[in-house]
């Protein structure tokens, strides 16, 4: 039963990385578009259910480091920037929203590649761990 348990966890940090990544990916991209379209809200709340997929994968995964945390609280202020977005009426408010947002997915794009990181760890943690059961 251990073992069944172990190969779970290794296989959610295996998956872990190509989420990170993809959080990355899709705040690089967001971080490019200069128009409020229905486009850009529905990228933004990909990337926010994105984030917070993230978030529970990394919790679920035992990383303890504040990651989980703060890929919720992205996810959380993305969808906030979104609606900011969309109550922009004026230049002014739309120049102010899209700097927030910007400013949270440069966030987003420094941060994930720490939680690949952390997952990489925990894999190889998890992976020396039973190579020392193994050899008991």
């Amino acid at each position: 039963m251990l073992t069944c348990i172990a190969f779970m966890l290794s296989a959610n940090l295996t998956q872990l990385p190509a989420l990170a990544a993809e959080v990355e990916t899709e705040a690089r991209a967001l971080s490019a578009i200069t128009e409020v379209t229905p486009a850009l809200i529905a990228g933004i709340e990909d990337f926010s259910g994105d984030a917070e997929r993230l978030s529970a994968a990394l919790r679920e995964a035992g990383v303890e480091q504040d990651l989980p945390c703060i890929f919720h609280g992205i996810a959380e202020d993305a969808r906030e920037r979104a609606e900011e977005l969309q109550a922009a009426d004026t230049a002014s408010e739309r120049a102010t929203a899209f700097t927030n947002l910007r400013v949270l997915l440069d966030d987003a794009v420094l941060i994930a590649p720490m939680a690949a990181s952390a997952a990489a760890d925990m894999a190889q943690a998890e992976a020396q761990s039973q190579s020392v059961a193994l050899r008991n």
